[in-house]
């Protein structure tokens, strides 16, 4: 990490990496698992997920306290799931100016238009809106040039490797859309936690939802079979109501 991390974020870590350790061990999309992680606003959610991703793919920040028999996974996959392409970007950004282990050339992807593979590639954190995701969408169809819709790329990814395959649901910077277009990205958002037969997803097996308080993830767990595993980050009482990071 380029920065050094708060006390109650290195135990907010320290839990997500408990739960994840946990959960991939029966991660499957017929035992799928959720981690809820909640934080205050600018208490630094970013920060930690973005320690949380050095450690799963390269190694841990040397200012970490971290067990010895942990294993990092080179060859995961992280999927940043948003509801606003700007989100997505602010985040991107954010991770590539916070860490020093993830910052290989096309390490960092937004998924567009164009985007087709038959899996998500190890080793790269991406990034994907639900703005991009309706069904009138050339991502979601196949033809015209694209072998795989992205349902497709998901599911193959998911099958291959159940327990290294990440997806991150960013609740805690949700857009402020309302009306139908908040309830289709809520239905979108939701395809990943339950699946969707009609066009090829299946469950996807390891989730962490990210969010200001847990009611926002849990509503979308609410019809999911997934296991859940909570996290929830306390920021140090000196800081007041208001924290001087984001």
């Amino acid at each position: 990490m380029k920065i050094t991390l708060f006390d109650f974020q290195k135990d907010a870590l320290h839990a997500l990496r408990e739960k994840l350790s946990a959960a991939r061990r029966f991660a499957s999309s017929d035992n799928p698992q959720a981690i809820t992680f909640s934080a205050p606003t600018g208490s630094g959610k970013t920060i930690v997920m973005t320690a949380l991703f050095e450690t799963i793919l390269a190694a841990p920040d040397e200012q970490l306290e971290w067990p010895l028999d942990w294993a990092p996974q080179p060859d995961a996959v992280i999927l940043w799931v948003s509801d606003l392409p700007e989100l997505n970007e602010q985040t991107r950004l954010k991770i590539e100016s916070q860490s020093d282990r993830i910052h290989r050339v096309n390490q960092l992807i937004p998924i567009d238009a164009a985007f087709d593979a038959e899996r998500l590639a190890g080793g790269r954190v991406y990034f994907i809106n639900t703005q991009k995701l309706g069904n009138d969408k050339r991502l979601t169809k196949v033809g015209d040039e694209r072998q795989y819709s992205i349902w497709t790329t998901l599911s193959n990814t998911a099958r291959a490797i159940p327990d290294r395959f990440l997806v991150v649901i960013d609740e805690a910077h949700r857009g402020m859309a309302s009306g139908k277009g908040a309830r289709e990205a809520q239905t979108l958002m939701q395809r990943f936690l339950l699946g969707f037969a009609e066009v090829g997803l299946i469950k996807m097996p390891l989730v962490i939802g990210v969010s200001a308080t847990p009611k926002r993830f849990m509503d979308l767990l609410e019809h999911a079979p997934h296991t859940i595993h909570r996290v929830a980050m306390r920021p140090a009482a000196r800081f007041g109501p208001c924290f001087p990071i984001c």
